[in-house]
């Protein structure tokens, strides 16, 4: 049913009423707009300023040179060279637009694989430029120049690259650099680092990144609808990261590696009163040159697959028995735990019976009676195990540690190992097995499951040379600011551990290293200097996977210690033979000594099997 209303009313609108209602519309609607220009311009002003610049203003990084590193001298090791780069922009490329299309064609690159590139990165870097291609010559900055106009997005920067002037030389120590990976950022985002980013992934490259990398500035440019370039707005300049002087010094570390040659090995020179590096050499080696641009895969899987393992620091890495310079622990052992004197002698028949094993010297023959003095400079095996039963293993183990055996030695490289001091505790949870006799007896000779680097037995070396006093070994000399010349950073020698090891031991042992040179008996004295007192000790370690491991270490002169050195020689043979001439040569240069003019080391006969004098002593007696 629907609603009628009364006949005679009436309903009538005047045409002012009309205007009134037309106007407060008008005003509602220019009042919003009011407000969406207010929130757009005032309000979220700084977020679509933020945009448009996106959209017209790209900011190019100039990434700033790494700081040289030099030797002790100023000999350059790392430097930086100029080179043309080649970046693309993703926002402001199309993919298989005319840009690309054009860029594969003066590349010479194949079109899919720019695409992919390009369209990877979009995402997460749109705005950030990737580099398509260093080392731009001549011929090719000219053809892009040319075609600017029509390559938009794209442009040459000139940057500067590393560059390793002696190429393998000391690349154990300088490392390499490379591209920041995902770990690496996760690690050092905090620090002020970016993807992109190139640092220092081995050596002092990466131990000093941080000081090294400098500041980078940049390029703020301008660009159109279609992104060239038009004008240059702002410019910020690199600054260069600071200069490290290293503590090695050049010509001792260049006659190191020849000396070394093609032998897989390791050698070491420090100054014992400081902790400082002079040089320190691994071999197999690597060209640290071809990571700077990003090395290939198939190269980096050379690498890694290379049975000799080049990218490993043996020096620092490796880990070997020490063979008879661990010797020098077991006499100060029992030295220290009074079970023998320097008197008491053992007799060497060339063959030990122990219960029903037999455990052989290096000299078929015997040495016949030995004391501890003559034991050490002939290096009998023989008085050794009988010496190591007496002592025990727990206090060869603590003087072992003592002298920082088993531990880090906090060089300031990356990748250090700890080697392995066992003791029955350490087997049994490991091996699951008891400690036996025979074990003892192997390690009394450096052998058995002992496991030491170059670098830390040159500690032991180094602690015998200053009575007990280990000094952190080093390669940071100072850091001096590139652009003033300051020397802002100095290193001062750090002692790592003294061991509190009787004096009148200590001093024994030093004179009967001095013996080891100096002796026609001794095994060392092809180690031997015209004018110089030398100390040293010789090893030939057993090696289940081939031939001996030749170790030999020194320190010169034996009243004034100025250097430490240690050589080993994998599957070399006798320390004696092939390691002692070579840090021999090395001690010289450092010294600043006439280098004696070098032979091949051939085998020599054995030392005559005739027995030393037979000392007015009672024999001791193993258990």
């Amino acid at each position: 049913m629907a609603l009628r209303f009364p006949r005679g009313i009436k309903f009538a609108v005047s045409t002012e009423k009309k205007m009134n209602v037309l106007l407060g519309i008008i005003a509602a609607v220019f009042f919003g707009i009011f407000l969406k220009l207010f929130y757009l311009q005032i309000l979220n002003y700084p977020y679509y300023r933020a945009l448009s610049d996106a959209n017209s203003l790209r900011l190019i990084t100039a990434r700033a040179p790494r700081g040289i590193i030099t030797d002790r001298n100023g000999e350059i090791l790392a430097t930086n060279i100029p080179t043309y780069s080649l970046y693309v922009i993703p926002a402001d490329v199309k993919a298989s637009g005319p840009t690309l299309l054009r860029l594969s064609q003066i590349l010479d690159e194949p079109l899919s694989s720019l695409e992919i590139l390009i369209e990877s990165r979009k995402q997460r870097r749109r705005f950030e430029p990737i580099r398509l291609q260093t080392h731009l010559d001549d011929k090719l900055i000219a053809e892009i120049e040319e075609n600017r106009v029509r390559l938009p997005g794209v442009y040459i920067q000139m940057e500067p690259e590393r560059y390793y002037p002696h190429g393998e030389l000391a690349s154990h120590i300088l490392g390499y650099i490379g591209e920041i990976s995902e770990d690496d950022l996760t690690r050092l985002r905090e620090s002020g680092y970016n993807v992109g980013d190139v640092v220092g992934k081995k050596g002092v490259e990466r131990t000093y990144d941080q000081v090294l990398r400098g500041e980078d500035g940049g390029v703020q440019v301008e660009v159109d609808a279609s992104g060239v370039q038009r004008r240059t707005l702002a410019y910020k300049k690199p600054i260069q990261g600071q200069t490290i002087e290293l503590t090695i010094d050049w010509k001792v570390q260049e006659l190191a590696e020849k000396l070394l040659g093609d032998q897989i090995g390791s050698v070491v020179i420090t100054n014992p009163k400081t902790g400082e590096i002079l040089a320190m050499v691994s071999h197999p080696n690597f060209d640290p040159n071809e990571f700077v641009s990003g090395i290939s895969y198939k190269d980096w899987n050379k690498l890694l697959k290379d049975k000799n393992h080049p990218l490993e620091n043996r020096a620092i890495q490796g880990q070997y028995p020490p063979g008879s310079i661990f010797k020098l622990i077991t006499a100060l052992s029992a030295l220290e735990e009074g079970v023998i004197d320097f008197n008491k002698v053992f007799l060497c028949r060339g063959i030990y019976w122990y219960k029903t094993w037999p455990y052989r010297c290096w000299r078929t023959s015997g040495h016949g009676y030995m004391n501890l003095e003559h034991a050490i400079i002939e290096s009998c095996d023989i008085f050794f195990y009988q010496l190591g039963l007496l002592v025990k293993i727990d206090n060869i183990y603590n003087v072992a540690k003592s002298m920082g055996l088993g531990a880090k030695t906090q060089v300031d490289l990356d990748g250090e190992v700890s080697g392995l001091v066992p003791n029955p505790q350490w087997k049994e949870a490991t091996q699951h097995v008891p400690w036996f006799p025979g074990n003892t007896i192997q390690m009394s000779i450096g052998q058995s499951y002992l496991l030491t680097t170059p670098l830390q037995m040159l500690d032991v070396t180094s602690g015998l040379a200053m009575n007990g006093k280990i000094y952190k070994p080093h390669f940071l000399y100072r850091m001096v600011d590139e652009n003033t010349g300051r020397t802002v950073y100095e290193k001062q020698p750090e002692l790592l551990r003294t061991s509190d090891i009787n004096q009148k031991y200590l001093d024994f042992i030093k004179s009967t290293m001095e013996k080891v040179i100096s002796s026609d008996r001794g095994t060392g004295k092809r180690a031997r200097i015209k004018g110089v007192r030398v100390a040293g000790k010789t090893g030939t370690s057993e090696n289940p996977h081939g031939d001996n491991h030749a170790w030999f270490t020194a320190y010169a002169p034996a009243d004034d210690p100025k250097v430490a050195a240690i050589v080993m020689v994998e599957n070399g043979g006798e320390g004696g033979v092939v390691s002692a001439p070579i840090a021999q040569r090395v001690m010289e240069q450092a010294l600043g000594l006439d280098v004696t003019p070098w032979q091949t080391p051939t085998p020599v006969a054995a030392a005559s099997s005739e027995p030393a004098p037979k000392p007015t002593a009672v024999m001791g007696v193993a258990p």
